[in-house]
C-alpha cells in the first residue's frame, strides 16, 4: 500500500532562494515563511559602532592640543582600532546579506 506523503512534493526555500514546483501528482506543499521585520541584532551593533567612531572621531578632532602629543597618540591609536573593528564588522554583515 501507497504511503499518503509518497506522491507529496515538499519545499522549504533557504533565505534569498527560490522554489520550482512540480506540477505532477499529488499534493504539493510548499513552505514559503516570511521574511522578519524590522532591524536585526547585527544591524543595530553596526549602526552603533559607526555612531562611536564618528563621536570619537570629532572628539579627537576637538581635542588636538598640538603640544604634548601623547593624548593626540592615543586617541589615534583607539581611533584607528575602531576603524578597523567597524571593517570587520561591515564585512560580516555583507557576507550575511549576500
Amino acid at each position: 500500500m501507497d504511503s499518503p506523503d509518497e506522491f507529496v512534493q515538499k519545499n522549504a526555500p533557504k533565505r534569498g532562494g527560490h522554489v520550482y514546483a512540480n506540477q505532477g501528482t499529488g499534493d504539493q506543499i510548499i513552505h514559503a515563511p516570511l521574511a522578519p521585520r524590522g532591524l536585526g541584532a547585527d544591524t543595530k551593533a553596526l549602526l552603533v559602532i559607526v555612531a562611536v567612531d564618528i563621536v570619537f572621531f570629532v572628539v579627537g578632532a576637538m581635542s588636538y592640543t598640538g603640544k604634548n602629543t601623547d593624548g593626540d597618540l592615543w586617541r589615534a591609536v583607539i581611533f584607528l582600532f575602531l576603524v578597523v573593528v567597524t571593517v570587520g564588522i561591515a564585512r560580516r554583515w555583507l557576507r550575511r546579506r549576500v
